[in-house]
């Protein structure tokens, strides 16, 4: 924790050496264009997901997963940067699911199919909103896979919008917020009010993540008024290091919800180098 970022923007800077580059037979599936870069559309386990190509695959094959959202608020997040130093970059959508245990299942095939492409044994993870659910329950389930996560105002509570009342959040959005979570509890097969105490929920399923000490650079945003920072972040942070774990929150006190990321999301990327394998 405590790392200057800002000083490692210029570390490792080498050019990617273009004489080695892997051969890797993707699957089958459209490929299109992505920011420039070439991507290929695939279906895993029913799930629509996607690999973008680095022009130069660097030596190991690094990846990035973002794991929700990835068409939201891209050129801000790390990706972009991190597919120019070689990294692939992945989505499965099982947003359906709400990462309960068929969710992580899915994932875990959609990990496979990734190991069989030689793609490293870990990723740097992306979650933004409920993508910060997504990563820590995939983290909590498989935390040697994991490299590093980078958690832009997350989701930590399961009771997150079930827990909602008229006293923390504006009167047109209440219903729609309890309805969402309608959909969680059901997702997790409990009720509405058991949510937060649900045992996967990250504030409360959070003990491999601290003990494998998994870098987590975690952006909490003081005017949130959509995932509560008090009832989220500030509790899983505190609960994981306390119990030894490594989350570093980088407090933007003025903004909202959105927007997701930096204008120059070179300190992300900086964070993810600097606790990626060697590759």
């Amino acid at each position: 924790m405590g790392l200057d970022y800002k000083a490692l923007a210029t570390a490792g800077q080498k050019e990617v050496r273009k004489n080695r580059r892997p051969v890797i037979e993707y699957p089958e599936g459209e490929i299109v264009d992505w920011y420039g870069y070439k991507r290929h559309n695939i279906e895993v386990a029913g799930c629509k997901g996607f690999i973008v190509e680095p022009p130069n695959p660097a030596p190991g094959l690094p990846w990035s997963w973002c794991i929700q959202w990835a068409e939201a608020f891209v050129p801000r997040t790390p990706a972009l940067k991190l597919l120019d130093r070689g990294f692939h970059h992945v989505f499965l959508d099982v947003f359906s699911t709400y990462c309960n245990p068929e969710g992580i299942k899915k994932l875990e095939i959609f990990y496979n199919l990734l190991q069989s492409l030689n793609f490293h044994p870990q990723m740097a993870l992306t979650g933004m909103s409920y993508g910060g659910l997504f990563s820590f329950r995939w983290a909590e389930e498989h935390p040697e896979t994991v490299a590093c996560i980078y958690a832009d105002a997350p989701v930590c509570d399961l009771g997150f919008m079930a827990n909602r009342t008229p006293q923390d959040c504006k009167p047109e959005l209440l219903e729609r917020y309890l309805s969402e979570g309608d959909r969680n509890a059901a997702a997790y097969g409990v009720k509405p009010c058991e949510l937060s105490a649900h045992p996967l929920s990250p504030i409360n399923n959070y003990m491999a993540i601290a003990k494998a000490q998994i870098p987590i650079f975690a952006v909490r945003s003081g005017q949130d008024l959509t995932v509560l920072p008090e009832s989220n972040i500030d509790v899983f942070a505190k609960k994981v290091n306390d119990a030894g774990g490594n989350v570093e929150v980088f407090r933007r006190d003025g903004y909202g919800h959105h927007p997701h990321g930096f204008d120059d999301p070179q300190i992300v990327v900086d964070f993810i180098l600097s606790n990626y394998p060697s590759f």
